[in-house]
């Protein structure tokens, strides 16, 4: 999922993406976009966000840091308050269906449950995608997010 708020959102998000597949991810799927409330730090501007579905050729540690270089190379500070205005942020929901837990990366993202606007973007790609914890399909948790 790749969110912004800071700056010219759409193309922060146009720009990220193309950095994504110059790193060689194919992008299969993209959700629509949507303009959402900040979650977590209430008191900033809101965020526009997109889901994608993409085929990597890295592992999860590599995957992380080919994302944290985006970051950093499209102005994100690494000092940046946790969950607060950013100029963009890239996380990663789910990866197949495995299930990782280090000190570097949780996956699935371990809030994604808790962001209905994370749940109906990543329904707009892949309804049927059962979340590797819960055994769930994507969809069924739709209905929290009304």
């Amino acid at each position: 999922m790749i969110g912004t708020n800071q700056g010219d959102l759409q193309s922060n998000i146009e720009e990220a993406i193309e950095r994504i597949k110059k790193a060689g991810i194919i992008i299969k799927k993209k959700s629509r976009i949507s303009k959402t409330k900040a979650w977590g730090f209430s008191k900033q501007p809101d965020f526009l966000n997109i889901v994608l579905e993409g085929e990597v050729k890295y592992e999860p540690p590599a995957l992380l840091s080919v994302i944290k270089t985006i970051e950093q190379d499209l102005g994100r500070k690494a000092d940046t308050i946790r969950w607060g205005p950013r100029i963009i942020d890239i996380d990663i929901l789910f990866y197949d269906d495995r299930v990782i837990k280090t000190k570097e990366l949780i996956v699935p993202h371990e809030q994604f449950l808790n962001r209905p606007f994370a749940i109906k973007l990543m329904a707009d790609i892949a309804p049927t995608f059962i979340h590797p914890c819960t055994h769930r399909q994507v969809r069924d948790y739709m209905e929290s997010c009304i």
